[in-house]
């Protein structure tokens, strides 16, 4: 024993360093522990001491607590935007937006690096030259998704700023509907002898109505919280109108919706630059003569970031689009690298006409969803007239005439509500169509809403409260009912 100490004084054969090692290791493990320990100590007594202050402090007499003053504004629980100021805050919150900034922001600083990349590493990548034609394009394809984001965010905010509208505007119908139905109860009630049952059939109707007010009060926190997740705020965000607006299309055929989405989509424009990446690959395996195995494009980038939808071919016939594909290296001698990039180049021409396809088909088929919707318009128009106007000569000459019944007013009356809920569906339709072809067209066309004054199927008119008749009818009735 004593020999081998001899021999061997630090320990180092058999394991003795590495056992000193862990031996220390073991050590300061366990200081660790104790300093954390005594940290945590240190820091739950602190803690306690400075609660139980607090809590002295409350409890003696003469020690005053810090009051808020009195001129400080409380933090509003909600505000009231337009829609334009709801977009406005959108461009700057919206984290799909952000992320695409962060990902131009990473294209540029690719092409800062690849410029202070320095003489050697040129002299020994042929290739270099190409690389920073494609980070080139990379950029601009950067740019197109922050296009692309902006676009989607547009159409997502005014989308659910409309069904916020729309919401508010159906609970308030509702309740209105409610109230003249109780009014219609009472005429009910004065003719009971005459039409028995009747007030029954008018319960039922109310009872109907009333079940609905939940849907309607969820409706309304629904879309408001889908607005908030468009716009990436944090606060509760109310919208400032109470009806939806009147709005023209300037395209006039599908046409010309299809040649705007073709001109201006950035899908277009990735697709163009994807081509455009893939082409100069060939160029660069080309140029490199000695390389068994050489890095591509994809090597620097990933080029499956952005999500392509899958295509549906069940229920709802939604065709999907291709993935670019382009591995990160390519393997084998000059040549064979270059059949290989030039067999992926002719299949990004496939992609891009695929693309060319889906956006073509998208555009076209929202201007016709919105031709469908703003097409029934005048035709429930003038049945609401129809309908309105006998549901007013109706009321008018219920407390008058005896022989109309409350079924007669309350079946006029879910005639013209139905004709006026189609009307006002038809026209949020057409709206949110207009929304979409918005980003359809790659915003070359813009909506113009005129929130002034409410939809000719909106407004209140005398049939504006078509279960309900005049109060002052249903007094009357009371009284001849009385005075027999």
């Amino acid at each position: 024993m004593k020999k081998m100490m001899r021999s061997d004084p630090d320990g180092l054969r058999g394991g003795g360093f590495c056992r000193i090692q862990m031996g220390e290791l073991s050590m300061a493990r366990d200081w660790t522990r104790l300093g954390w320990c005594k940290f945590r100590l240190a820091a739950a007594g602190t803690l306690f001491l400075a609660t139980a202050a607090s809590v002295s402090a409350q409890d003696a007499p003469g020690v005053k607590t810090p009051e808020i003053p009195a001129n400080v504004d409380p933090i509003p629980a909600e505000r009231k935007l337009g829609l334009e100021e709801c977009i406005a805050i959108a461009m700057e919150k919206q984290p799909a937006i952000l992320a695409a900034k962060s990902t131009l922001a990473a294209s540029i600083d690719k092409k800062v690096a690849l410029d202070r990349i320095g003489l050697l590493a040129n002299l020994a990548t042929p290739e270099m030259s190409i690389r920073r034609q494609q980070c080139c394009m990379g950029i601009e394809q950067a740019e197109a998704l922050v296009l692309k984001a902006e676009h989607e965010t547009r159409q997502a905010v005014t989308y659910s700023y409309l069904m916020a509208v729309y919401a508010k505007q159906q609970h308030r119908q509702l309740l209105d509907m409610i109230e003249n139905t109780k009014l219609l109860r009472r005429g009910a009630e004065a003719k009971a002898e005459r039409f028995p049952g009747q007030v029954d059939l008018v319960d039922i109707a109310l009872s109907a109505s009333q079940s609905r007010l939940s849907d309607a009060e969820n409706g309304i926190q629904q879309a408001i919280g889908a607005l908030r997740e468009a716009m990436g705020a944090t606060e509760t965000v109310v919208p400032l109108h109470d009806h939806l607006p009147k709005s023209l299309n300037s395209i006039a055929t599908r046409e010309e919706a299809v040649q705007m989405a073709l001109s201006n989509r950035p899908e277009m424009r990735q697709a163009e630059l994807g081509q455009q990446a893939f082409g100069l690959e060939v160029c660069a395996q080309e140029k490199n003569r000695f390389s068994r195995r050489l890095a591509t494009l994809s090597s620097a980038t990933d080029i499956h970031a952005i999500l392509v939808p899958p295509g549906e071919f069940v229920e709802n016939y939604r065709p999907g689009a291709l993935v670019p594909e382009m591995p990160a290296f390519i393997a084998g001698r000059r040549q064979d690298r270059v059949n290989q990039a030039n067999d992926l180049h002719m299949r990004a021409f496939d992609l891009q006409d695929k693309v060319r396809n889906l956006v073509e088909l998208e555009a076209g088929n929202v201007w016709l969803r919105w031709d469908k919707e703003n097409r029934k318009g005048p035709v429930l128009q003038k049945g609401i007239e129809l309908a309105a106007k006998r549901s007013e000569e109706l009321k008018t000459e219920f407390s008058e005439v005896p022989k109309i019944a409350p079924r007669d007013v309350l079946e006029a009356g879910l005639i013209e509500t139905t004709l006026r809920q189609q009307a006002v569906e038809a026209h949020l339709a057409a709206l949110q169509a207009l929304a979409v072809l918005e980003r359809a067209t790659g915003g070359a066309y813009r909506m113009d809403l005129d929130w002034s004054a409410p939809a000719p199927e909106q407004k209140k008119t005398s049939a504006g409260r078509p279960f309900g008749i005049d109060p002052k009818a249903a007094k009357k009735a009371e009284s001849a009912k009385s005075g027999e």
